[in-house]
Order: C-alpha cells, then sequence, then structure tokens
C-alpha cells in the first residue's frame, strides 16, 4: 500500500514538473505588446514579468526617464521591446547577475560621448530601416477632354479609375480601352488603369506629361523633388543694400513616408505637398502663380494613386484669315486688316500627379542579395 502511494506522488509530481515546464516554455515564446504612450514604469513590471519566466532576471529602472516609452510595441519579444524602449529614449541597458538595470546613457559614459553614440545608433538605425520607392508623374491635360472621357477621380482604388468611356463610330471602336474623348456614343462605366488615362491623353494630344521624377526615401525622412527653377526678386535692406531673393518655382513635391505593419500587413503612410508655380517677372514686380496641395494618404506596397483638380487657365491667340496677306505689315495699305484677324481661345487645363509607393528592402539586405548574385553567376 504505502509503496501504491509513493508511486502515485512520484507520477503525479512528474506531471506537475512536465505541466509547469510547459506553461513555462510558451510563456518564454511570449510576445508583448505596449502602446508607446504606456509609461516607462509599467512597461517594466510587464517586461518584468516575461524575463522572470524565461531568465529569472529583474529588470529595474534605475535612469532619471519618468515619462512615456513613445515607442509602439507590436507583437515581438519582450527582449527585443526592452532594447527598443531604451533606444528610443537614449538610456543604457546593463545586463547582470540576476537583473537589467535601466541607466542614464550620459551618467555613465559622459555627455560628449554620449551624443557620439546617440548619433552612431540613429544612423545605424536608419542604415538598417526599410526604404520607400515614390514615383511620380506628372501631367497637364485639357480639361473638358477629361470631361469627356467621364473620368471619375474620386473613384481611384488600387491603382484603378472609374471612366465613362465613347466612342466617335462603329469603325473607330476597338474596345473601351480606345478611350475616344470626342465621342457620339455611350459605352458605359469602365474601371481601367490610371496609366492607360493618361497615356490617351498624351496620344491623343490633349496633355503631356511635364515630369517623371523618382526618389527613394527612408521610412520617416522627407524627401523633395523640384523640377523647375529659383527666380530672384531684389529688394533692399535697412542700410539701402540690394540683395537678392531666391524663390522656387516648377514641380515641387515634399513627401514624408512611413512605413507601418498592421496585422502583418505593410502600410505607408505619405504625407505629402505638391505644389505647380511659375513666376512672371516685370518691371515694378514679379508675380508667382502657385497651385497647391496637401494631404495624407495610407496606400499598401505597390499601390497607386491620384491627386487632381488643380486648374489653370491658359489663354492662346491665333491669327487666321488669308494666307500671306494676313501677316503683311500694317502700314501696307492696311490689308492684313482685310484679310486676317486674331482670335483669342481660353483652355481650361487641370494639373494631375500621379504617386506609386512600394517599399524596398533595406541597403544591407540589398548588398547581401547583390553578393549571392555575384557568387551564383
Amino acid at each position: 500500500m504505502y509503496k501504491k502511494r509513493l508511486i502515485l506522488w512520484v507520477v503525479s509530481m512528474v506531471f506537475c514538473s512536465m505541466l509547469l515546464a510547459q506553461q513555462v516554455g510558451e510563456l518564454s515564446n511570449q510576445k508583448v505588446s505596449l502602446n508607446s504612450n504606456t509609461h516607462v514604469n509599467t512597461a517594466v513590471q510587464i517586461l518584468e514579468y516575461f524575463s522572470m519566466a524565461e531568465t529569472g532576471k529583474k529588470v529595474i529602472n534605475m535612469s532619471s526617464f519618468n515619462g512615456n516609452i513613445n515607442v509602439q510595441i507590436s507583437d515581438i519579444h519582450w527582449r527585443t521591446a526592452l532594447d527598443l524602449i531604451v533606444l528610443r529614449n537614449k538610456l543604457l541597458l546593463e545586463e547582470g547577475a540576476g537583473y537589467f538595470a535601466i541607466k542614464d546613457l550620459v551618467q555613465e559614459i559622459g555627455e560628449e560621448t554620449s551624443q557620439e553614440l546617440i548619433e552612431k545608433l540613429a544612423l545605424q538605425k536608419d542604415a538598417l530601416a526599410k526604404q520607400i520607392r515614390i514615383k511620380a508623374v506628372a501631367v497637364l491635360a485639357d480639361r473638358s477632354y477629361i470631361k469627356n472621357l467621364g473620368v471619375d477621380w474620386s473613384t481611384v482604388a488600387n491603382g484603378k479609375v472609374s471612366i465613362d468611356a465613347g466612342f466617335a463610330g462603329a469603325s473607330q471602336f476597338v474596345s473601351p480601352l480606345t478611350l475616344s474623348g470626342s465621342g457620339t456614343g455611350s459605352l458605359g462605366k469602365y474601371t481601367v488603369d490610371i496609366n492607360t488615362v493618361i497615356n490617351a491623353i498624351e496620344s491623343n494630344s490633349n496633355g503631356s506629361i511635364l515630369a517623371e521624377p523618382t526618389i527613394l526615401v527612408s521610412s520617416g525622412k522627407t524627401g523633395h523633388i523640384q523640377v523647375g527653377q529659383d527666380i530672384s526678386i531684389k529688394t533692399s535692406d535697412e542700410a539701402g543694400n540690394t540683395m537678392d531673393t531666391f524663390f522656387s518655382t516648377g514641380i515641387i513635391l515634399d513627401v514624408t513616408p512611413t512605413l507601418v505593419e498592421v496585422d502583418g500587413e505593410e502600410l505607408i503612410i505619405l504625407n505629402l505637398s505638391i505644389e505647380r508655380s511659375s513666376g512672371q517677372p516685370s518691371a515694378v514686380s514679379t508675380i508667382i502663380t502657385k497651385s497647391t496641395s496637401s494631404t495624407e494618404l495610407v496606400l499598401y506596397d505597390g499601390e497607386e494613386t491620384v491627386i487632381a483638380g488643380l486648374f489653370d487657365t491658359d489663354e492662346v491667340k491665333t491669327r487666321a484669315g488669308i494666307p500671306i496677306l494676313k501677316d503683311l505689315p500694317w502700314w501696307v495699305f492696311g490689308i492684313r486688316y482685310l484679310a486676317g484677324y486674331d482670335s483669342y481661345e481660353k483652355k481650361e487645363r487641370e494639373f494631375i500627379i500621379t504617386l506609386k509607393a512600394e517599399v524596398v528592402d533595406t541597403a544591407l539586405k540589398r548588398a547581401r542579395q547583390d553578393r549571392i548574385s555575384k557568387i551564383e553567376e
């Protein structure tokens, strides 16, 4: 009877030990998520729970820092989360026997060395960050042609736009993608690729591509593109000295992409500002005409979108009448006035910007892939 109880007790202890080991193992594999507004002391308590379960070490905040962690922690290992919190708030992590201690960086290594280390860590972080390639196409199109096409820019989604296509006769009809803006019949609404619309505008001589800039920007950094020129305006200071003040004109694009991960998907938040401007100097003053737009977009990797609705009016003067006679000087008996006339035509144009955002691997990963491809060759 005693032996049976002893065996039963041993079996129970072994089962409990296996169950406890399994629970600890599961705990060690668990990841942590913390909001950026979480106080550092609360974060330390949460991370200490995981640290004690996995390593048996306490987490102690010995620094003077007493604010929020200022970094979004989303489903990552507790040790990586601890490193991110320390790096984001310019602190130092010291690991010892039985503890992880968070300390002030300046107190440990001196203020001058601390600043150098912070700059070095920041550069390393930027070098290891993914980049975003922004492709832009700037188009100036005849607004009446756009209206005849029936393009509805508000329907842009997944790189496509809705149009109400038309055609100018059965002999000219090939497919809905012919996009004849002077059609006499209606084909109904179709969804076509944005680039198809742009190509149709240019091929029908109802617009032109002004610029196609491409820029590679690190996440959280600002990229600047200018296609144009700087014009100078002369001004005088208080002493009467003449000075040149420069203003940027042309197509100017400022974009700040931020890469975030939501439910395992990489999304790109784009803060951008677009300007199209031109300067008209005169003897009295210089007039700078501007069309500007600024917005914030959320795109997925490889998605294309459009910013439209910027209009201007161009007045074109043409001379019509009897050839040769209409172009004679005024002093030749005034024949030019009898044989010809001047006509003025106002054309309303729409400024369209297409944007495509693509996530690019880090420079380190690209370098390694390039090295591997060279070896395989």
